[in-house]
């Protein structure tokens, strides 16, 4: 047997439904402003961090009474896509490393993970914490689609793993270049 990396999309793949959009949600984004915002980088009439700064903005972080345990609570209410368990299990169950690799959160990515017995887990956004515990800012790796491709690059480095014995599964435009670069998709 030939041990692949068999590397998960999580939003519409593992999980139903969208992290970034249940998120901006419970930090107060209206639903019209969250694709309105979403529409305008689609479009490319914003940049990616053009697009963060708005949310941020949004989120209004400098009246923020948003805790730690608030913040991992909105990010864990996911609901698990059906087959999900049964794939991951069937999969590791043949040998093969997994890895969830996410434009999303890592609170959830580690949540997930978690669950699904998923060996590893790398998202592009990092929620920070000031000392007193409130969320004071997202650290991203930066546009989705090029951030997951050098994220699962340097992935692949670190641990030897050639590009063909790399399988990618997802379902959006965010992991289109992960497609395009890794031939097992």
């Amino acid at each position: 047997m030939n041990k692949k990396l068999v590397v998960f999309d999580m939003d519409d793949t593992l999980i139903t439904g969208n992290t970034w959009e249940q998120f901006n949600i419970a930090m107060g984004v209206s639903s019209d402003d969250d694709y309105r915002l979403y529409k305008a980088f689609a479009n490319n009439e914003i940049s990616y961090q053009e697009w963060l700064d708005e949310l941020h903005k949004l989120y209004n972080l400098t009246k923020n009474t948003h805790t730690k345990e608030q913040v991992l609570g909105y990010l864990t209410q996911y609901e698990l896509a059906p087959g999900a368990k049964e794939a991951v299990a069937a999969i590791k169950a043949a040998g093969h490393d997994t890895l969830l690799l996410t434009g999303s959160f890592q609170m959830t990515a580690d949540a997930v993970a978690f669950e699904l017995g998923i060996d590893e887990a790398i998202a592009t956004t990092h929620c920070h914490f000031s000392d007193d515990g409130l969320l004071d800012a997202l650290h991203t790796a930066g546009d989705e689609q090029h951030a997951k491709l050098a994220l699962l690059q340097e992935f692949c480095a670190q641990r030897s793993v050639q590009d063909d014995n790399c399988v990618v599964l997802g379902d959006g435009a965010n992991d289109v270049k992960l497609f395009e670069y890794f031939k097992h998709s």
